[in-house]
């Protein structure tokens, strides 16, 4: 199998000279050619089967060191080369202190560039097949496994950033998975006082220590919450920001990501050089926006500028709608359209007030919108923080509030049959209303039409019977039973009277309704 080679410069000149040299090698392949180390970085990524990179000295806009450190970070087992104008001691040893395998010339012989590579080829091959053999078996991943990093941003300011930030960690912290919520707001964070936090270390700490930073000196600038994240807070003092360059940023952010399975970055709403690279670095960039007009054109804004600075691709960027309702005059798909980025599928409901006593005491468990929680859930799992089949754990906070539910709807339950069986009651009433007026409306009309004799005879009893029978033709079920249903003529009315049901047809209660109806002679026109 040829010798896979990717190669980082931004020179078109080197590019042709090096480029043109390394296709004269026998069983050695140009993979890739990339102009910028963010490029390099995701060409690698995309490529495992890559053995070496060459990268240029002078590529940007990441320094070629750094860019170096990041690499071996990301995949110990990836030989890098450098390529130096000048192939000083000290360019040497700067090199190897990054972790490059060797320094070539800009301009090298054949021997000397197939000697670098095969070399660096065969060492990159040989600890990729031992780091094979011992992760075989390991859910882990092994040596060089990076947490996955994901950045937010706001489109704006009182888009919710900081809030989702939060309980997105506190719910991936809830499957058992470890998570470190950083801090990239350095102006204005308000993570401290969203969680009622006091912590006199902060990331400026780390910046003042640059030079040694490693996992103790990290740990000593962490909090860890209750509830589970770890928290790297932005400094008291905004002004302390100014201490925070890029290159610290990337050290720091390249340590925690090799301790903790999940990073989730807080990066404000403005670009400074510290989160532009928690941006470029992100496996995942979302920008928060609000569905109204000044969001969304913020967020093409942020994007395009992203893309001009060469932090992150436009299409690489994707966009969460939040304080969502299906009354918003701007939908999602009018959204997607105006952003020109991909939306997310999740949106975050508008729930101020239940946000409000979380956001006021500093309790993120004090949250009791459900729909809410479900979106942050559902927003985790989006985002690939929860790990495979994971799902957030029930909190003890939560476990309460079940538990007061199952309570309060246990002592509700006799009230609500109670109303229930009101409910049914005056629909029984209802019923017989009904029937007790139809049936005296049917009575009149036979008394008007056949008569009513109230004599003993038997001819005054048929009569009676055929009134009855006509009386209750619309009547059905218990309610024309004849001991519960009576006809009386009197002073020109025909008058019903219909016992009623309590709770059940057939069981009745000792008071009626009673409805009447005028009897009109079909001859005269008048009261009989």
């Amino acid at each position: 199998m040829p010798i896979q080679i990717v190669l980082g410069a931004a020179d078109r000149r080197l590019v042709e000279s090096v480029g043109g040299r390394v296709r004269e090698l026998a069983d050695v392949e140009v993979a890739a050619v990339e102009a910028t180390s963010g490029h390099v970085v995701s060409t690698v990524a995309a490529m495992p089967s890559v053995d070496v990179v060459l990268v240029h000295e002078a590529l940007g806009p990441l320094p070629a060191l750094d860019l170096i450190r990041d690499l071996i970070v990301r995949r110990p087992q990836l030989a890098v080369v450098l390529i130096a104008d000048t192939a000083s001691a000290d360019t040497f040893a700067a090199a190897m202190a990054a972790g490059a395998r060797g320094v070539v010339s800009n301009d090298p012989t054949l021997p000397e560039l197939q000697s670098r590579i095969v070399q660096a080829a065969e060492w990159s091959r040989t600890m990729r097949r031992h780091f094979a053999s011992a992760d075989a078996g390991s859910e882990d991943g092994g040596p060089g496994r990076l947490g996955r990093l994901v950045t937010l941003c706001g489109a704006k300011g009182g888009s919710g950033t900081t809030t989702l930030a939060i309980h997105a960690a506190v719910a991936v912290a809830g499957t058992g998975r470890t998570v470190c919520l950083v801090e990239m707001d350095l102006q204005k964070g308000d993570i401290a006082a969203y969680l009622d936090v006091q912590h006199r270390h902060s990331i400026a700490d780390l910046a003042a220590a640059a030079g040694d930073l490693d996992g103790g000196v990290v740990a000593e600038a962490l909090f860890v919450h209750p509830l589970g994240p770890h928290l790297l807070l932005a400094p008291e003092r905004g002004e302390d920001a100014e201490e925070i360059s890029a290159r610290t940023s990337r050290r720091i952010l390249t340590l925690i990501r090799s301790r903790y399975d999940v990073v989730i970055v807080d990066a404000g709403t403005y670009v400074t050089d510290a989160n532009a690279v928690a941006v470029e670095l992100a496996d995942e960039a979302v920008v928060i926006a609000t569905p109204d007009v000044p969001a969304l054109r913020s967020v093409r804004r942020l994007t395009d500028m992203w893309s001009r600075l060469a932090i992150r691709k436009k299409d690489e960027v994707s966009v969460l709608l939040a304080k969502h309702g299906r009354r918003n005059e701007i939908q999602p798909e009018l959204a997607r359209r105006m952003v020109g980025s991909p939306l997310r599928k999740v949106t975050v409901p508008a729930c101020f007030r239940a946000l409000e006593e979380a956001a006021n005491t500093g309790r993120p468990e004090a949250v009791r919108s459900a729909e809410f929680r479900k979106a942050v859930g559902q927003l985790a799992a989006d985002l690939g923080l929860l790990g495979d089949g994971a799902r957030p754990r029930q909190g003890a906070a939560e476990a309460r509030d079940g538990g007061a539910v199952a309570l309060e709807f246990a002592g509700l339950f006799p009230l609500i049959g109670l109303i229930m069986l009101l409910v049914w009651q005056v629909v029984l009433v209802g019923v017989t209303s009904m029937y007790s007026s139809h049936a005296a409306n049917k009575a009149a009309r036979a008394v008007a039409v056949l008569g009513y004799d109230q004599g003993g005879t038997a001819a005054a009893r048929a009569n009676r019977e055929e009134v009855r029978r006509r009386a209750v033709a619309g009547v059905y079920g218990k309610w024309k039973d004849p001991d519960h249903l009576h006809i009386a003529v009197q002073d020109g009315y025909a008058r019903v009277t219909i016992d009623t049901p309590v709770m059940l047809p057939g069981w009745y209660g000792p008071w009626g309704i009673t409805a009447k109806a005028r009897i009109v002679d079909e001859r005269l026109g008048e009261p009989r």
